[in-house]
This record gives structure tokens, C-alpha cells and sequence, in this order.
């Protein structure tokens, strides 16, 4: 369950460990910078190239820009280029209404993509582990 794994901490973003073996996950406080979106996308084609399609899990918290539905496909969009390696994205936040935009990303990109909020983290879990 992820409220029991460990969070690997660099900079703004946390990668959380032990997932499963096509998962991989982080979490995300405050801006990302473009080398930690880099660091993001190189851990998706590592695990993509041992295991073929991965399942993302996202769990953003104190995100400043998930705003606006513009301001989060900006955010997620290292995940377009990827959308051939992702299977499954699960996006764990504070705001119900962002529901709405996560599925619309998931639309426009090609991912099967899912919002849960952070009281349901072992939903997105159960979510991104179902076959």
C-alpha cells in the first residue's frame, strides 16, 4: 500500500518506491522544475524499456499551478510524448473538481487517467494494481 512505502526525496518531487513492478510513482510539492520533469520522464522509459507499459501514480500536494485545466496539461504534459509507455495514470490531489481536467487529459493524451482524492490513496493503489 503506498501510505507505507518511502518516499525518495530530490528537490520538488518525491519518488515513492516499491510499487509493484510496472508501477512507479511521485509525489509532487509546488512547481516542478524542467530538470525534475526530466528526472520524471527518464524513470518512465527506464522502467518502460524492463517492464513495457508502466501505471503512474501522481500525488500532488501544495501544487500551485493545478488551477486551471491549461496549467495542468502543462504540468503533465512530459506524459504526452510517454503515452505509448502508460497504461494507466492515477492523479491523487486535494480538489474534487480537478476530476473533471484529469479526464480530459486523459482524453486529449491517450491514458487511461484517474483522479482520486488524497483520503483515497488506496484507491488509486487498488486502481493502478487492478488487471
Amino acid at each position: 500500500r503506498p501510505g507505507e512505502r518511502v518516499w525518495k526525496e530530490s528537490g520538488m518531487i518525491g519518488e515513492l518506491k516499491e510499487l509493484g513492478p510496472n508501477i512507479i510513482g511521485f509525489r509532487i510539492e509546488g512547481a516542478v522544475s524542467d530538470a525534475e520533469t526530466e528526472r520524471i520522464s527518464t524513470a518512465i522509459q527506464k522502467l518502460a524499456g524492463r517492464v513495457g507499459k508502466v501505471r503512474l501514480l501522481l500525488a500532488a500536494q501544495h501544487y500551485p499551478s493545478f488551477n486551471s485545466a491549461e496549467d495542468l496539461y502543462f504540468d503533465l504534459r512530459f506524459a504526452v510524448p510517454l503515452a505509448d509507455r502508460i497504461e494507466r495514470l492515477a492523479v491523487v490531489g486535494d480538489r474534487v473538481w480537478k476530476d473533471t481536467w484529469i479526464s480530459l487529459f486523459g482524453l486529449f493524451s491517450g491514458i487511461q487517467a484517474a483522479y482520486f482524492d488524497r483520503s483515497e490513496m488506496n484507491q488509486a493503489w487498488q486502481w493502478l494494481s487492478a488487471a
